[in-house]
């Protein structure tokens, strides 16, 4: 049941707080982890009273309604709440430049200025300067409007924001300033490309409901006192009246201590800025009036060259008048960028695209999807044309994909539905309701192999189908696993007489993988783990919006790819766990040891097993015991932490908001997932086990 925030806040601090300090190289400010080791979990809190079988009375910790993804109690009430959120913001940043200098001083930098937003209470204000229009060069992108790289970093940015009001309810907001009008005189755009690309780029947040997003023009950054309330209502007409005046304003803008030439021979990050433009300005000024004499002749590679160092200068200076601005306007903000800096402040390179390289922005670029679902960003000229296709959104060039019959579903079919990346990972397959189709015209071959390749498939817009043509279509992917206390279909309602765990309540579910007390005997006579491979969901009611419910799924092997240290993998990978819960009608008695680090056999990907810890004391159902083999209190503590931690971190979770009718498919070997606690409501799904 949903209770107030101060009981929130009230639980929160009778939580015992066990410290464990780890130092990251020579940070000066170590960084502290806030965990329960696990045999801190079976103690409960003082205030939280128990019946005589040891179960909670009262309001169930597990059945809090929050905002947050990741249980209330696995962080306890913070000692020093500024140096968690510069943990939680550090993950999001580019540390990898050979300048870094984040851990020696950018730490301190970022930690300082989170402080003062600490200490007042205030929420945490980030400032991301970018977003200018798209490179007019069709050698680079697919056109001139917002595509699928500038919609997930948007995403990007909006779960920034997420992860730091999870662990602070002040919560934060991303101010996204446009620099257009900086450079789009110097690089020929016209003031109506500008704006189109903006207003774009507005809609696209609208409609994914990225509401800790917000713009700022450049004539706000202007005006004194606060930001315009009006900006986001400018037209067309009205921004191409007033950005000539716009522009003036800026460029008179005083920066005469400012030398450039001093700092592209000094200052390492400019030089890299500067280089970058060179670069670029190959292609975005290639065949333009910029690269002609005035009788229309080419330059020569000597002129060429001049007026490209002339270019990036401009681009430079004007850079840095815009950043004087932004500072100015935001003296107090968490400022990011999308070029790569020394991280030691004011500014904080982000990482746009995990596993790319730092200059892969996406207005210079076009996102690619490989063959087995993996997105790449690059310039469209470095992909092969004969290989791939064009995929389109809102009725232009949204990315490019390689060409698989894997989407093609037939042509009745492909005229009807559509297919949509989900971030940060996963596909939505829909359909207008109108067009009648229904689960069970779908190719579940088809299905299964875009499961395996994204992981998690949401299928939306398509009629309901009863129990036995779900466990019909269910066949297609596989061998159904049928469980002798239920069969085929597992439905997944409030059930007062349920006496195994919280499936069948509105409390929230640890991270766990189904299967995990499903054992099979191999050729060699061990007993092992034999988890089924895919889950089929079918939503026959989903409660409000707002009352809880949600599905979190965490793609374990993109946390191996990006969210662990090497040293912090090896840890891992040298240790087993062990889980227990009680016999119940169902499963349970045992204790199995398996390994944290194993392998995906139908990917071929390494993923991550584990359950959370969930003691007697924080649910009224069956308490699973977890604990990691053959480690000292303070490894068992750190590994506790490390995966409570990103397991449910926003880079590697999609959270799934369900609606009546939807059907989504998973991958439970790839995956791990969750479900947050709900408002008790007529809540039910329907799920079957594929082999």
């Amino acid at each position: 049941m949903g209770v107030t925030a101060s009981l929130l806040n009230r639980l929160k601090k009778l939580v015992p707080a066990v410290i464990h300090t780890y130092i990251h190289n020579s940070s000066s400010v170590d960084a502290m982890v806030v965990c329960l080791p696990p045999s801190e979990f079976s103690r409960p809190p003082v205030d939280i009273k128990l019946d005589s079988n040891g179960k909670p009375t009262g309001t169930v910790p597990a059945a809090v309604v929050c905002k947050a993804h990741r249980p209330w109690w696995f962080t306890a009430e913070l000692p020093d709440k500024a140096t968690r959120l510069t943990e939680v913001i550090s993950h999001f940043l580019f540390l990898d430049g050979k300048d870094n200098r984040f851990q020696t001083c950018g730490r301190r930098f970022l930690y300082d200025v989170l402080s003062h937003h600490v200490q007042q209470q205030e929420k945490i204000e980030l400032v991301f300067p970018g977003f200018p229009f798209k490179s007019p060069s069709a050698r680079k992108v697919l056109g001139r409007l917002p595509d699928l790289g500038e919609e997930l970093l948007l995403h990007r940015l909006e779960a920034l924001a997420c992860a730091i009001e999870d662990d602070y309810a002040p919560g934060a907001i991303v101010r996204i300033v446009s620099d257009g009008i900086v450079y789009g005189e110097l690089l020929g755009q016209s003031d109506a490309n500008v704006y189109q690309y903006n207003s774009e780029l507005r809609k696209i947040c609208v409609e994914n409901r990225l509401e800790h997003l917000t713009f700022v023009r450049l004539a706000d950054l202007l005006q004194e006192g606060p930001l315009s309330a009006n900006s986001n209502e400018m037209t067309l007409e009205e921004y191409v009246r007033d950005a000539p005046i716009i522009r003036s304003q800026f460029l008179a803008h005083d920066i005469s201590h400012y030398n450039i030439e001093d700092s592209i021979s000094k200052d390492s990050g400019v030089i890299r800025t500067y280089r970058g433009y060179l670069k670029f300005l190959e292609l975005d000024l290639d065949g333009t009036s910029m690269m002609m004499d005035p009788d229309g002749n080419p330059l020569s590679g000597k002129q060429r060259d001049k007026v490209r160092r002339q270019l990036a200068k401009k681009m430079i200076v004007n850079g840095t008048k815009f950043s004087d601005l932004v500072q100015a306007k935001f003296p107090n903000c968490v400022r990011l960028s999308c070029h790569e800096h020394p991280n030691e402040g004011p500014k904080f390179a982000l990482n746009l695209f995990p596993g790319s390289r730092m200059s892969a922005t996406p207005w210079h670029n076009v996102i690619y999807e490989a063959a087995d679902g993996h997105l790449q960003i690059g310039a469209l000229q470095s992909f092969d044309k004969k290989n791939y296709e064009i995929v389109s959104k809102y009725g232009r060039p949204y990315y490019v994909r390689e060409k698989s019959s894997v989407y093609s579903f037939g042509s009745q079919l492909d005229a009807q539905i559509s297919f949509t990346r989900n971030f940060p990972f996963g596909l939505t397959v829909s359909c207008a309701p109108s067009a009648g189709l229904s689960f069970n015209d779908l190719p579940m071959d088809k299905l299964r192999k875009l499961t395996t390749m994204h992981s998690c498939v949401l299928l939306r817009g398509f009629s309901k189908v009863d129990r036995d043509d779900m466990t019909k279509k269910s066949e297609e992917l596989g061998p159904i696993l049928r469980w002798p206390a239920y069969g085929a279909i597992f439905e997944l309602k409030e059930n007062p007489n349920w006496d195994v765990n919280s499936s069948l309540t509105c409390e929230a579910m640890p991270m766990h993988y189904d299967g995990v007390f499903k054992t099979k005997t191999d050729e060699h006579g061990r007993i092992t783990n034999d988890p089924p491979q895919f889950q089929v969901f079918q939503c026959i009611q989903a409660p409000g919006n707002q009352e809880g419910g949600q599905t979190i799924l965490t793609n374990t092997a993109d946390i191996l790819r990006y969210g662990v240290t090497p040293s912090q993998r090896r840890l891992l990978s040298s240790k087993t766990w062990t889980v227990y819960t009680p016999q119940n009608t169902v499963f349970g008695g045992d204790h199995f040891k398996l390994p944290l680090i194993t392998q995906n056999g139908l990917t071929g990907h390494d993923i991550l097993r584990w359950h959370d810890p969930w003691p007697q004391w924080v649910t009224k159902f069956k308490a699973t015991n977890v604990r990691i083999s053959d480690s000292t209190r303070e490894e068992e503590a750190t590994i506790v932490d490390l995966l409570s931690d990103l397991l449910y971190d926003r880079r590697f979770c999609f959270a799934h908001t369900w609606e009546t009718g939807d059907f989504l498919l998973a991958d439970n070997v790839e995956l791990l997932h969750a479900r947050t606690a709900f408002v008790p409501s007529p809540r039910e799904l329907w799920r079957v086990h594929v082999n």
